[in-house]
């Protein structure tokens, strides 16, 4: 794809009875930034768990006569993890996700020339409201998705198409869940500071309420 997609929560005919359309109409969104290509696709920010884990790495050496170890740290981890919920008023509205769906899927595999070489970084900037957000109001952190699960909770139900058998849907009509679940595991990467930035805590580092 040349141009850069951008889909939002679902908004048509059927979105006053869907939780996509409240979502959308009042920014309870949780946002996906494909960064090699700025493709980016939107979700309602239906969110059942939330963790963000932080993981210092130390080493220690022992000096001649030293009984405590002098430490240093060589690194920090921030690591995600959040489920988000789906859920399709209609068989529209399920369609409609379903694209979003696959296009926040293709965001995980590389980005190829017409040689066949990998191009760009595999970054993901996701923001979810206060809960996820960077330096600036409005921006997202910097990702790399490690996992991406699907799943379908069938005993919730199913829409089907009752107009006929879809022509390029060999197995017979369509059939969507009516609520599907995401849920995702991420890195999150820590991007270089501005050079005069005052330590130990530049704009751009991990924070909460600003």
């Amino acid at each position: 794809m040349t141009d850069r997609a951008y889909m939002t929560p679902y908004s048509g005919e059927d979105a006053a009875i869907s939780t996509a359309g409240w979502a959308g109409s009042q920014g309870y969104v949780v946002r996906f930034v494909h960064e090699p290509t700025g493709h980016t696709v939107e979700f309602p920010a239906i969110i059942s768990d939330f963790a963000d884990t932080h993981k210092p790495t130390f080493g220690q050496t022992h000096g001649a006569n030293m009984h405590d170890p002098i430490v240093t740290l060589t690194k920090a981890d921030r690591k995600i993890s959040f489920a988000l919920t789906m859920v399709n008023a209609s068989l529209q509205e399920a369609r409609y996700n379903r694209q979003c769906v696959n296009l926040l899927i293709q965001m995980l595999y590389p980005t190829l020339d017409n040689d066949g070489y990998f191009v760009g970084k595999p970054f993901i900037n996701i923001h979810l409201m206060n809960l996820l957000e960077g330096s600036q109001s409005g921006e997202g952190v910097t990702c790399i998705i490690e996992s991406l699960d699907y799943s379908i909770n069938f005993d919730e139900g199913t829409l089907t198409d009752t107009e006929g058998v879809i022509e390029l849907n060999r197995s017979g009509k369509e059939i969507y869940p009516q609520s599907l679940a995401i849920t995702i595991d991420a890195k999150v990467v820590i991007e270089r500071g501005e050079p005069d930035a005052i330590s130990p805590l530049p704009t751009n580092y991990p924070s909460y309420g600003g």
